[in-house]
């Protein structure tokens, strides 16, 4: 799987970022039933709630002043780093994201952040959206589990989502395509 081609901040008001380089290549082993998204992400089944299951490469980016009622460019700036993104995303004040903490994943460092979506999406204006081009609330509950790489000075999101209801089974399937991740600057 290849990683997502967006820049740090590419097409977001004020942005003085290069594109991304989308030569980081990921090589991962991925379990029989899993099939590739799209938005070359991986997913069991599907990634809808009760119990989707999701696998994704993002690049992260400026995140929305209120994720309820996301609607055009994101305005609330994030620096470049795996650091800057973790804590933009831990402090955000309408975010439930748990603090960062370091994290080392295929050989890289960075920072490891979860964050879940509210119970209850109806007071939502569209969809519950954190950063774009980037996740959306596919449904209640819906968990966002986020490795956050510096990866040779590009930063980079391995991303897994599941529900409350996502079987153990699942959830370990998505964790043993993280451990066997391979990066290739």
């Amino acid at each position: 799987a290849g990683a997502d081609a967006y820049g740090v901040c590419e097409g977001q008001p004020g942005c003085t970022e290069a594109p991304a380089d989308d030569s980081i290549a990921f090589t991962l082993t991925v379990p029989s039933g899993w099939s590739v998204s799209g938005l070359d992400g991986i997913w069991a089944d599907s990634n809808a709630p009760p119990d989707g299951a999701m696998l994704i490469f993002w690049r992260g980016g400026w995140l929305y002043e209120d994720p309820c009622n996301a609607t055009g460019s994101p305005s609330v700036e994030v620096g470049p780093t795996a650091d800057d993104f973790a804590a933009a995303l831990a402090d955000h004040p309408l975010f439930d994201a748990t603090e960062p903490v370091d994290v080392t994943l295929a050989g890289y460092t960075g920072k490891y952040v979860d964050v879940t979506a509210p119970s209850d999406l109806d007071q939502c204006v569209g969809e519950y959206r954190l950063w774009d081009p980037g996740i959306y609330a596919q449904g209640p509950d819906h968990r966002w589990h986020l490795w956050i790489l510096d990866i040779e000075g590009v930063r980079v999101v391995v991303q897994t989502m599941d529900y409350p209801g996502t079987s153990a089974d699942r959830q370990a399937e998505l964790q043993a395509m993280v451990d066997s991740i391979e990066i290739t600057p």
